[in-house]
């Protein structure tokens, strides 16, 4: 589903970020980077690849937990019906995949999982104004703001020593997924 989203929103992305994929096939056609995910909730426990947590979200901060962040503030993490609507920002169009109120229950235990999980010295914090995320501590986001990160033990390394490509993560970069089609 992710390259999905990358044929969609992509072009909207701001230029000079890092873009990242779990999708070999959207690291191809988008000239993306790319990680290989774990299916599940909680921490990654192969060496080069995250948990997926069924979520972009959840991917996210899964992604930040491999480069080493020591503080992960959660933003937009409603994982529940706000207002009528599935995300956020409002629901997506057709084919990308809006969540119903099992999925959300799933998301919602699979953060308490990596919540369970989080190694020594790592916080995560949802600063999400509506949610039904009750595995994390709430601060409003101007607190969050206000107080620097802990540098996290080994980060530094991990972040210099990240692969930037996808191959050499073992991610398929030719192959379409089978809901491309």
């Amino acid at each position: 589903m992710d390259w999905k989203w990358w044929r969609e929103y992509g072009s909207t992305v701001p230029p000079g970020m890092e873009l990242w994929t779990a999708s070999g096939y959207a690291a191809k056609v988008f000239s993306l980077n790319a990680i290989a995910t774990e299916d599940g909730g909680g921490v990654a426990t192969a060496p080069g690849r995250i948990r997926h947590g069924g979520n972009s979200g959840f991917a996210a901060a899964s992604l930040a937990l491999h480069f080493g962040a020591s503080r992960i503030v959660l933003l937009g993490y409603d994982m529940q019906l706000t207002g009528g609507r599935t995300h956020h920002h409002g629901d997506h169009r057709a084919g990308l995949g809006n969540p119903d109120a099992d999925k959300l229950r799933t998301w919602c235990t699979r953060f308490a999982q990596l919540a369970a999980e989080l190694p020594v010295g790592v916080e995560i914090v949802n600063a999400t104004r509506a949610t039904a995320l009750e595995c994390f501590p709430r601060r409003d986001l101007d607190a969050c703001l206000s107080k620097p990160p802990a540098q996290r033990p080994g980060a530094a390394a991990r972040v210099r020593a990240r692969p930037r490509a996808a191959g050499l993560l073992g991610v398929r970069r030719d192959a379409e997924p089978a809901e491309a089609g």
